[in-house]
């Protein structure tokens, strides 16, 4: 066989093995995206509620007994990174092997890829020099002067306050109480305020207990404190607002007066505020010269595992939208190969999914116009046959007629001499009549091949026997077989197969002189819908001529200077009966092979 056909043929087998799956990739692309899709949402999740941890809750690397989350989350990116590089091999070396939708799975990727950096890069350098600048704002001298500076006015303030509440106490409160307390409470207070505005309660302890209050009622303790000796007492929060307070000893029975101050709204919180953000900018200052590797560092965990999922997302992609392309090329494939029972799966609703649904349409087309022709091709064959017939039987007439019209003409005239040639003419006449029987019976053994007696046959056996039958008669031919493994069962009728066989053998062997290598192979070939036997003989004998090729099946064609031309056409007829395939590869000098395709039915 020529080696241009064996490369076809091994295409046409690689394109039926690779169907199933390429019918497959859809699917677990659809997988792959859900699963990537899942992951995807999950780890950002996770990385972003870390990562708000890290930045803002504490802006400083991890102490070691909390970075088992920054271990694992390393061990994030490196595991998408290793499943990428992974996949993108894969993807790589479907493309080296030209495997069809390779090449525009590489490209579809490259896109994802080119969209996802150009969307990501830009925006990360903005973001990490916007994120470093107001670091660098919030840690600076000027902030941090800032804060200390405004902490200090309002201790200040607070101070002062306190040292006005205390003069207050001291040096105002006895004299306008003097003589007015406990009845005239509310007129103290009065003149308290027109002296200080936030003094808002004046309250007056005997034994311990509340004698007499004016105020807000907020401020009232209703206990004596606890502090006996005169002083400041701890200040205060109350209904939103914080106030100090001063303890003065009242009359000579151990009573006391307590006088309120009213802090503006908001002090504490303003003071908390200060206190907090000079601490912060403290710790950021420290760690300021740290901040680009931390920045980096958890950029790198929380970004990365994204990106890495976003570009298995546009493989899967890639491969989703290549998958269908893909089956329509190892469809075609399969159909070149003379494979028109072929189907694809359509998803409705899907501009693939109607491509894919006219291919099927084309295809039912296709196979019916096929066999309509054959039906024609069929009609127009047996009409060929009867002329080819008639003219096969007509020949031998010719010299029967001769041959008895001598002897009745010699009978007539010479009877001594008719006896002379009675028996050469008789013998030509039964030579003639002889070759007439046998073209006949070739012709029958041809139109009426019995339905096929179906039985489990092993095919090494089988083999074994037809090649036995000429083994020992062609010492200088080499049968190999060895490609016939043992196991390949098929369901056949075992007399027409072996038929075939010798049939087969024996125009291999006249091609080849009685010398020369015949091999003989068989395989087990699996397709997404079938699955058959395919049964190689190839001889190294001289080949058919190109142009005797297309012919070689048909009934009464033979290239031998003896023969019916009825062997292939009865191959063929009870390969066609199997539900097989037959065909020829050839070339004039080199050799012949014929492919002999049987269903393996429920094997």
């Amino acid at each position: 066989m020529n080696r241009g056909g064996r490369g076809r043929n091994s295409r046409a087998e690689q394109g039926g093995s690779e169907f199933h799956e390429l019918v497959e990739a859809g699917q677990g692309s659809r997988t792959n995206l859900i699963a990537a899709t899942l992951v995807y949402l999950i780890a950002a999740t996770g990385l972003f509620v870390y990562a708000r941890r890290v930045l803002i809750e504490a802006p400083a690397f991890p102490p070691p007994e909390e970075r088992l989350p920054l271990v694992l989350l390393g061990i994030l990116p490196a595991s998408l990174l290793a499943f990428f590089a992974v996949k993108l091999r894969a993807l790589v070396a479907d493309a080296r092997r030209r495997r069809y939708g390779a090449r525009l799975r590489l490209k579809l990727a490259a896109l994802f890829a080119a969209a996802i950096l150009a969307a990501s890069l830009p925006q990360a350098g903005i973001l990490l020099s916007l994120a470093r600048a107001a670091q660098a704002s919030a840690a600076s001298d000027e902030v941090r002067r800032g804060l200390a500076r405004g902490l200090t006015l309002l201790l200040s303030y607070y101070d002062e306050d306190l040292a006005r509440l205390e003069n207050i106490a001291k040096h105002e409160l006895p004299a306008l109480a003097r003589g007015r307390l406990p009845a005239q409470a509310d007129r103290v207070l009065e003149s308290l305020r027109a002296r200080e505005p936030r003094i808002d309660a004046l309250e007056l302890f005997s034994n311990g207990e509340s004698a007499a209050f004016a105020g807000a009622p907020a401020a009232r303790l209703l206990r004596a404190p606890a502090a006996a000796a005169p002083g400041a007492l701890p200040a205060s929060a109350g209904g939103g607002t914080t106030r100090f307070r001063y303890l003065v000893p009242w009359g000579t029975g151990g009573d006391a007066l307590v006088l309120s101050l009213r802090l503006p709204d908001g002090f504490d919180e303003t003071a908390e505020a200060l206190t907090q953000g000079k601490r912060q900018t403290e710790l950021l200052a420290a760690f300021s010269p740290r901040w680009a590797k931390l920045l980096f560092l958890v950029y790198l965990l929380l970004v990365a595992p994204l990106l890495l999922l976003a570009l298995l997302f546009g493989l899967a992609a890639s491969e989703l939208i290549a998958a269908p392309l893909s089956s329509l090329e190892a469809a075609t494939r399969r159909i070149a190969a003379g494979d028109l029972s072929l189907r694809l799966l359509a998803k409705p609703g899907d501009e693939i999914g109607r491509l894919i649904a006219s291919f099927n349409a084309m295809l039912g087309e296709i196979e019916r116009y096929r066999t309509n022709e054959l039906r024609r091709e069929k009609i127009d064959a047996w009409k060929d046959i009867a002329q080819r017939l008639a003219h096969e039987l007509k020949n031998p007439l010719t010299p029967i007629r001769l041959a008895a019209e001598r002897l009745l003409r010699l009978a007539q005239s010479d009877p001594e001499r008719a006896l002379e040639v009675l028996a050469p003419s008789a013998l030509a006449i039964i030579a003639e009549v002889e070759g007439m029987d046998a073209l006949l019976s070739d012709f029958r053994s041809f139109a009426a091949l019995p339905e096929p007696a179906y039985d489990w046959t092993e095919l090494r056996p089988l083999v074994e026997e037809a090649v036995a039958l000429y083994e020992a008669s062609y010492p200088d031919v080499s049968f190999i077989r060895s490609g016939v493994p043992q196991g390949i069962v098929l369901r056949v009728d075992r007399a027409q197969i072996k038929r075939v066989l010798t049939n087969l053998f024996s125009n291999a062997l006249d091609a080849m002189n009685g010398k020369g290598s015949l091999e003989i192979r068989a395989e087990l070939v699996t397709t997404a819908e079938s699955r058959y036997c395919r049964l190689l003989i190839r001889d190294d004998g001289c080949g058919v001529p190109a142009g005797l090729r297309e012919r070689v099946f048909t009934p009464y064609f033979t290239t031998k200077a003896s023969g019916t031309g009825l062997g292939l056409s009865i191959v063929e007829r009870i390969v066609t009966d199997h539900g097989g395939f037959v065909r020829m590869e050839s070339e004039e000098g080199v050799g012949t092979s014929l492919y002999i395709d049987l269903p393996v039915a429920g094997v």
